[in-house]
């Protein structure tokens, strides 16, 4: 009898572990779909108050990252396509331009 609860609570125990641990894990892309989909929500957020003006679609995520002139999450390499001050726009959107997918306000500067 002894035995039998034994193993009892040790299952019990062991599905409790189980079923709180588990769900606490994802994975990496799971991790990565999730981080994704906030920082283009983000970005969108962004967009809507003005203070993203990307050029290319899907927008690039360099600026927003603080990861070129601009370090407050924001994004103005449309406007320096349409001054025609290419040396300001971010490595992701001149790759994206030389892709094609400019959507610049002024397309006839979509090419570098």
């Amino acid at each position: 009898m002894k035995r039998v609860l034994f193993v009892l609570i040790f299952v019990v125990i062991s599905l409790v572990v189980i079923l709180t641990v588990l769900p606490k894990q994802k994975n990496f892309e799971t991790k990565r779909e999730i981080l994704l989909s906030q920082l283009y929500e983000n970005i969108e957020d962004a967009a809507k108050i003005g203070r993203y003006k990307c050029c290319v679609e899907p927008p690039c995520t360099m600026c927003y990252l603080g990861n070129w002139i601009w370090e407050d999450g924001s994004c103005y390499c449309d406007e320096m396509i349409v001054k025609g001050e290419f040396d300001k726009v971010c490595p992701q959107c001149k790759k994206g331009i030389e892709e094609g997918k400019c959507i610049s306000t002024d397309k006839t500067r979509c090419k570098i």
